[in-house]
Order: C-alpha cells, then structure tokens, then sequence
C-alpha cells in the first residue's frame, strides 16, 4: 500500500521523465537546425549548424570536421537514454530511477555549456577558418539563431527535471547517494562540455593563421572590403 504523497510524487517523476525523452529528441532536432547567421559579414550561403554548414555543397567541400554537433547529438541520446532508464525503473518498478535522472542532469549541464559558447566565437566554434579564408580574429562574427537557443532552452530544462526526478526519487536510505551521484553527473557533464569546446575551438581555428586557401571556386574570406568570389 502506498504511503499519502507517493503516489503524487511518482506521477511528477514519470512526467519529468517522459519530458526528458522529449527534450532529448530537440536537442537532437536542433543539432541539424541553423546555428549562426551570417548575413552581416556576407557569407549567408554557409549559415552553419551543428556539423558546419549545411548548405550541402559547401559542407561538401568543407569536408568532415570536428564540430560540436557531434558531442550534442551524443549527449542528446543520453538525455534520451536517462530519461528511458528512469521511466522504466519508475514503471516496472526494476531498479533504482534516480541515476537515469542522474544522466539527465549531467547530459544537459554538457549540452549547456557547448550551446553557451557558440554566442562567445559563433564563427570560431562553428565553422573551420581556414578553409574559408578567415584569420583568427574572426571567430567572433556572427548572430546566434533560434536554433541554437531552442537547444540551450531544451537542455536547461533538462537539468531542471533531472534534478527534479532525482528529489523525488532519491528518498529515504537512497537520499544521499542519489545527491552524490547527481553531483557527480553534473561535474562531469561540465568537464565534458568544457573540454568538447577547447577541442572544436582548435580543431576549427588550427590552420586560420597561415590558410591561404579558401573554397575552391568559392573562395570566401574577411579582410577588407566584402567578401569576395572567384572562378
């Protein structure tokens, strides 16, 4: 028989979870969304999102890049995954729920901190400079999209309910080694999203100092006057 206030607070962690499913999939949905207008710097042909750009003829001269949009789309899953984990143990009663909301919580803390930077260096974090004929001190062009928010919105909203679901899961002999893995999570959801950045910020401006090349036939690049086009 179940205690006054369990029930209630089983309801609210099975919606959390469910939620989290949901907030997993749009973090997913907005890796693949416009990132960075640039429109102001004349290069709105290579509007970029989470793998670059997705004008699919310049992302094919651009090549594969490590981009953010990998990390996202994988902490996204996670988010996913957690929320899953949660719902059945809170379901079919196996288990403990609290690290699924665990998982949540830490995924999006990651998902935060990456989607954070983009507004920091949009050009610089989401585009290889060298390839387009960009010097380092362009990393930080550009305008931020509603995609991008959309992604920092969702995975917010993520930690929140991780956090939530494990307050309302964690209970009794189970409390403080819920907090404890919930903290943990968290730290490492930071450290990734922090070391994911350092990497996409060095692998996307390795080469901006001495590149000379550009597009091919579409060679773009910042310097003075606008942005220019040769055969």
């Amino acid at each position: 028989m179940s205690t006054p206030g369990k029930r209630p607070a089983q309801t609210s962690a099975i919606a959390a979870a469910l939620a989290s499913v949901v907030l997993g999939l749009v973090v997913v949905a907005a890796t693949f969304m416009q990132w960075v207008d640039l429109a102001s710097v004349g290069l709105a042909p290579l509007n970029p999102n989470g793998f670059g750009v997705h004008n699919g003829r310049y992302a094919e001269t651009l090549g594969t890049q490590l981009t953010l949009g990998w990390f996202t789309v994988t902490l996204g899953l996670l988010i996913i995954v957690g929320g899953l984990a949660a719902l059945y143990g809170l379901v079919r009663r196996v288990g403990a729920p609290h690290p699924g909301f665990a998982t949540v919580a830490g995924a999006g803390v990651g998902v935060v901190v990456m989607a954070g930077a983009v507004p920091v260096r949009p050009l610089g974090l989401t585009l290889p400079l060298g390839k387009i004929g960009a010097t380092s001190a362009a990393a930080d062009v550009g305008e931020p999209t509603a995609g991008l928010f959309l992604m920092l919105a969702a995975a917010l909203t993520s930690v929140v309910l991780g956090l939530l679901g494990v307050l309302l899961t964690g209970r009794g002999a189970e409390r403080q080694p819920a907090r404890r893995l919930l903290a943990i999570a968290i730290v490492v959801g930071a450290v990734v999203g922090v070391v994911a950045v350092a990497l996409v910020w060095w692998w996307l401006g390795r080469d901006a100092a001495t590149s000379i090349h550009g597009l091919g036939r579409a060679t773009l690049g910042f310097g003075s006057g606008a942005p220019r086009q040769v055969a």
